[in-house]
């Protein structure tokens, strides 16, 4: 499950910067540093399915409401995952 993990880490961190590239188009401080609202991140499970060959339901690994940083956005939807497949795999 080790290389899922870091698979999982690489893929949210490039999910990461690719909308971090979209927001530096802003004008002010809040536009360069936003939040990952638990809409958009939910667009990076595509990837993460794929890497664990399962569905995902978004409403039981992302976080309600978002995540505040880079570090929480991929360490907690990593362990979110992560936990759901051990728990769901048969």
């Amino acid at each position: 499950m080790e290389e899922k993990r870091e698979q999982i880490i690489a893929a949210l961190e490039a999910f990461w910067a690719g909308q971090t590239l979209c927001a530096e188009g802003g004008d002010t401080v809040d536009d360069l540093v936003a939040a990952m609202d638990s809409f958009t991140a939910s667009d990076a499970l595509e990837e993460v399915e794929d890497i664990v060959d399962m569905e995902l339901p978004t409403g039981e690994v992302i976080r309600r409401g978002g995540y505040e940083s880079k570090d929480q956005f991929v360490n907690e939807l990593t362990q979110s995952v992560l936990d759901y497949v051990a728990e769901h795999r048969k």
